[in-house]
């Protein structure tokens, strides 16, 4: 039995999967190869900072991707917009730019082959108020049908994806995620199930708190914490080892494991964490710490191009918090996101709607 395997039989005693679920609109059709055991496939992560897209070869009878054949990535801050709202919805400007990101991932799509598209959404869409009718509007507009995903899902997908491309015994990982608005961590347990522990103090709400709580501004009228001294710094990776106390015990237990790989997936490790580190694919706290002081006094405006500078020097802070107080002085760094997962989870290719 596969990992998802068990995943899905576990969810489904406990009632959980299907209540997850709002739908899913997905894709399955021979490649221009001719192989009928190749098919094209794309999916669609649809994150709190960020719409992004993966056009897939996948091997129908091994289940593995064979090749890449895109790999976009679209700037949507909906957890960053929802924070500032009064209401907790989407503003008409984010929403807009949302289905622009989805109509271009269609127009991708189509130009591989693809004719159905898997949109998976998370943690700001699980939260806004106004989220299903905008979810009806973008299947009105784009012919997409989004499909919401709990933690636990989101962290399946993931640890799934991780544990299909990384050379090494899936009991032995650990993966772990972090979005705008949510995290997860995901392992076995010693029968072989599914743990994911469920965390909320992501990204956005992390830098929130920066600001709140060191800086002693709005963070609704505050849009950044930079620069921070060091002695913020220090504050705020004190406020990351305590929200990092919060973590299951399972997870730190087995992090003490020699055994154990400790793998950060999804945007904030992917283009954040992993060009800090000089882009290692394996990394020490050590490491990581060193550079997260050298970002002292930095501005948005001395970070690069971008439009995530405001979470630059959080985002890494945060990491380094939970390393210090997980233990994890080691981790690897995978360019994978839920799309990736959706891309080789079979509940979500047996749909039959076409795209637009």
């Amino acid at each position: 039995m596969s990992i998802m395997s068990k995943k899905i039989k576990l969810i489904s005693i406990a009632g959980m999967l299907l209540a997850s679920i709002l739908f899913v609109l997905s894709f399955s059709i021979p490649s221009f190869t001719g192989n009928k055991d190749i098919v094209v496939r794309a999916a669609v992560d649809i994150g709190s900072g960020a719409t992004k897209l993966k056009v897939v070869n996948v091997n129908l009878k091994t289940q593995k991707i064979t090749k890449v054949l895109a790999d976009e990535s679209f700037t949507v801050q909906y957890q960053e917009e929802l924070d500032k709202s009064d209401n907790n919805t989407f503003n008409a400007s984010v929403m807009k730019e949302g289905i622009e990101a989805l109509k271009k991932s269609t127009e991708i799509a189509k130009k591989y082959g693809a004719d159905k598209v898997v949109a998976v959404a998370t943690a700001s869409f699980r939260k806004a108020a106004n989220a299903q009718e905008f979810i009806e509007t973008i299947n009105q507009e784009t012919g997409i049908v989004v499909h919401v995903v709990d933690q636990d899902l989101e962290g399946a997908l993931g640890f799934e994806a991780t544990a299909a491309q990384l050379d090494a015994d899936p009991s032995n990982i650990i993966v772990w995620d972090i979005g705008g608005g949510s995290y997860q961590f995901s392992t076995l347990n010693e029968a072989g199930e599914l743990v994911v522990h469920r965390g909320l103090d992501a990204s956005v709400p992390f830098k929130n708190r920066v600001i709140k709580q060191i800086k002693k501004e709005n963070p609704t009228d505050i849009r950044t914490p930079n620069p921070l001294s060091l002695t913020e710094i220090k504050k705020a990776e004190s406020h990351a080892i305590e929200v990092s106390k919060k973590v299951a015990a399972v997870f730190k237990e087995k992090i003490a494991n020699p055994n154990t790989r400790v793998i950060g997936i999804g945007n904030i490790f992917a283009y954040r964490i992993f060009p800090l580190v000089e882009k290692k694919s394996i990394f020490t706290k050590a490491e990581l710490s060193e550079k997260v002081y050298d970002l002292q006094g930095k501005k948005d405006s001395d970070l690069g191009p971008g439009d995530y500078n405001n979470v630059a020097v959080t985002n890494p802070i945060l990491v380094l918090g939970f390393m210090d107080n997980l233990g994890i002085d080691e981790m690897g760094v995978m360019n994978i996101n839920n799309a990736d997962g959706a891309l080789l989870y079979a509940p979500f290719w047996n749909e039959e709607t076409l795209l637009a």
